[in-house]
């Protein structure tokens, strides 16, 4: 008999986008742990060609929808997500995967079982970390004050392909070259040879 194991969606959207970039006839396997409380790993990426595997930690947020502002010279996001600082060691995690589930704007602030048009009411944004880069994000982040931050965000809007970090820095910072798609060559190459 089979055992059957489940997946916390967020993970099993990353595997998918994972599995779906990384070929299994290039060698490319996407694995989960036995255990689900498996401290820091996730997923488990492993290239067979070269021996080499990297484990991603996924974190994940829903979006909050932010309404416009009226004041001059503060830019706010449709979309809006919050995630806990917390401690980054080596060793835990080679990569680090923020999955941001959206409602698609016309969807926003509608019961969605009264929701007649469309099949696809929802979307997704993941965010890619490597350790170092996460490091360095998680020791920027701080009050306007300049004091320690518990938490820190993205934010984005409706059919924008850029994303930004916006709670714990004064202003907005673009982090696009960090979403999944800018960010897959940089898994493969620490699964190459040569890395």
């Amino acid at each position: 008999m089979e055992s059957i194991f489940t997946l916390p969606y967020p993970e099993y959207i990353v595997a998918t986008l994972l599995q779906k970039r990384l070929k299994k006839k290039e060698g490319y396997s996407v694995q989960i742990p036995l255990s689900r409380q498996q401290k820091g790993i996730d997923l488990l990426v492993y290239n067979q060609k070269t021996k080499k595997a990297v484990s991603i930690q996924v974190k994940s947020s829903r979006s909050w929808q932010r309404k416009p502002t009226k004041r001059k010279n503060v830019q706010k996001f449709q979309h809006g997500s919050w995630f806990h600082k917390f401690d980054c060691k080596r060793g835990i995690a080679d990569f680090y995967a923020f999955f941001i589930l959206y409602p698609i704007g016309k969807f926003s602030g509608k019961r969605l079982d009264k929701t007649k048009a469309s099949k696809k009411w929802w979307d997704y944004k993941v965010v890619i970390f490597n350790y170092k880069g996460m490091r360095t994000l998680l020791k920027k982040i701080k009050t306007k004050e300049g004091k320690p931050e518990s938490f820190f965000g993205f934010g984005f809007d409706d059919g924008s392909k850029d994303i930004y970090v916006t709670r714990g820095f004064e202003g907005p910072v673009r982090y696009t070259s960090h979403l999944f798609e800018h960010k897959i060559g940089e898994i493969k190459k620490a699964l190459s040879s040569k890395y």
